[in-house]
């Protein structure tokens, strides 16, 4: 006890301390600076011992080090750089195996399922900061064979560790806030909050499970789409700290000696890869390690040859359905050259207090700059001097410069992921299929994704999300109209002339 109050006293006091240093640093954005006051508890080496002076974190402080370098290269991230940290960073620990792995396995699934696991394979075929994902097959009734499956394991070992160090945190943050006005203004706590409900949400296996499920749906049932496969979840055997799914044989996408090998060129799955990423990011709003550069794999299965593979274990992200429809119809308009209209888009997320004409001039100045730098790439003789990425990260400057709301938050956030996800897909298409041209894919699949929004399926898709709306909104309709009524009455009664 005493130990964990002395955790939270330093902590506190990096806290006040951060919290005074960014007066002299006002382009340090406060999420940094609360990233960098957590970070303080890590080693400077991995040898090393902590300073007494600060507060020995267990894993926050790792996870936090390298969402603090996220967020120095991608300012406007947020809080979403401790997802992306949590997604890439290798396991702080050394991963389960042999009797603890089978302890841990029948303590996690359901009772009497872990007898139906055989074949696994003790050495992890992937590890991240909590969680390892095995390869082994299980028996899903006694008149079945043996079906090849990928387990998905957290430790909870490490998940009690990761809450201890957040509640340490939370408890170092209400404190720095009740002695220091500093403090209060960096609204740590409100941060740290955030951070713990991202951690908490990527921890659990069964929110994972569910989004799994859908998106095979969504995709499979739903879109038809031929270019993806997403493994079934097995729930019988799943739980908050167990996931099963299919394993689909794969090859990652990278390995071109091991695709020709099975007979499929890489020039044509990278094209398609492009593709059904901008399609699923921005069409559908999800974002899945499995598209990403690092994580793209192929399935080398008879039955689904060449399809992308989208595994249980790699973590994904749904985004709000207006922070898609304005990464497409944004991008859409840059790529044209329309200003006006990104700035339109913009001011449907929220607007300002007071002023409003004046910071919609302002909105319009800034997209107006970012939509010339292409407007002047698509004149010059068809040359193109910027990337995809660019693309996006002009799309996020408006809100990061003009946050009215919000919305205007999560967009900038969602516009820098997409940036950065282009970028590493640009250098690997470079790389292994030079002749692909990215800017060509993305601007055909935008430009549908824009068309799409006004089709009759988009128009009725859209009517479909509004119709949950009306039952509480229309019998606001008559007050609503009589309120006009009594406006327009009293406007036009305060312009008439006094005689």
């Amino acid at each position: 006890m005493t130990q964990r109050l002395r955790a939270v006293w330093r902590l506190a006091v990096l806290f006040m301390r951060e919290s005074h240093a960014g007066e002299k640093a006002a382009d340090d954005s406060p999420i940094h600076r609360v990233f960098r006051s957590i970070t303080s508890g890590a080693p400077a080496h991995k040898d090393a011992a902590p300073s007494r002076s600060v507060p020995r974190l267990h894993n926050l402080s790792g996870v936090m080090s390298m969402a603090s370098d996220v967020l120095a290269r991608h300012p406007a991230l947020s809080e979403t750089a401790v997802r992306v940290a949590l997604a890439e960073l290798h396991s702080l620990e050394i991963p389960l195996n042999d009797a603890s792995l089978l302890k841990a396995l029948e303590s996690g699934m359901p009772p009497g399922r872990a007898a139906s696991v055989i074949d696994l394979d003790a050495t992890p075929e992937r590890s991240g900061v909590a969680q390892q994902t095995h390869c082994a097959h299980v028996v899903l009734d006694a008149r079945s064979l043996p079906i090849p499956a990928r387990i998905t394991l957290i430790r909870t070992d490490t998940r009690k560790e990761l809450e201890q160090d957040l509640d340490i945190a939370a408890s170092a943050a209400r404190i720095a806030e009740r002695f220091s006005r500093e403090a209060r203004e960096l609204n740590a706590s409100a941060h740290v909050s955030r951070v713990t409900d991202v951690i908490a949400g990527m921890l659990d296996l069964r929110q994972r499970a569910a989004d799994q499920s859908y998106l095979r749906y969504r995709l499979r049932d739903v879109n038809g789409d031929k270019r993806i496969v997403v493994p079934e979840v097995l729930w019988d055997f799943c739980s908050d700290t167990v996931l099963v799914t299919r394993a689909v044989r794969s090859v990652a996408l990278v390995d071109t000696c091991a695709l020709r090998a099975h007979g499929l060129d890489p020039a044509n799955l990278v094209a398609m890869w492009i593709e059904a990423f901008f399609e699923i990011a921005m069409g559908e709003g999800v974002f899945h390690a499995g598209l990403e550069a690092a994580g793209a794999a192929v399935s080398i299965e008879p039955d689904s040859l060449g399809r992308l593979v989208l595994n249980g274990d790699s973590p994904l992200a749904f985004v709000a359905g207006h922070e898609s429809n304005f990464m497409v119809m944004g991008s859409e308009a840059l790529l044209r050259g329309d200003h006006k209209a990104v700035a339109r888009e913009h001011m449907k997320h929220g607007r300002p207090a007071e002023h409003e004409s004046q910071h919609v001039v302002r909105v319009e100045s800034t997209y107006r700059r970012e939509a010339e730098r292409f407007s002047e790439g698509a004149h010059a003789g068809g040359h193109r001097p910027h990337s995809v990425a660019d693309l996006f990260t002009a799309l996020g400057k408006g809100a990061q410069a003009h946050p009215f709301g919000d919305a205007h938050a999560g967009i900038a956030s969602r516009a820098t992921l997409l940036a950065r996800s282009a970028q590493s897909i640009e250098d690997m298409a470079r790389r292994i299929a030079p002749d692909v041209d990215v800017w060509t894919i993305a601007r055909r699949v935008i430009t549908r994704l824009a068309l799409d929004q006004f089709s009759q399926h988009g128009l009725i898709a859209q009517l479909a999300n509004e119709a949950v709306h009306w039952p509480r909104a229309l019998p606001r309709v008559p007050n609503l109209l009589a309120d006009w009524v009594v406006r327009q009455n009293r406007r036009g009664t305060d312009s008439k002339p006094v005689r």
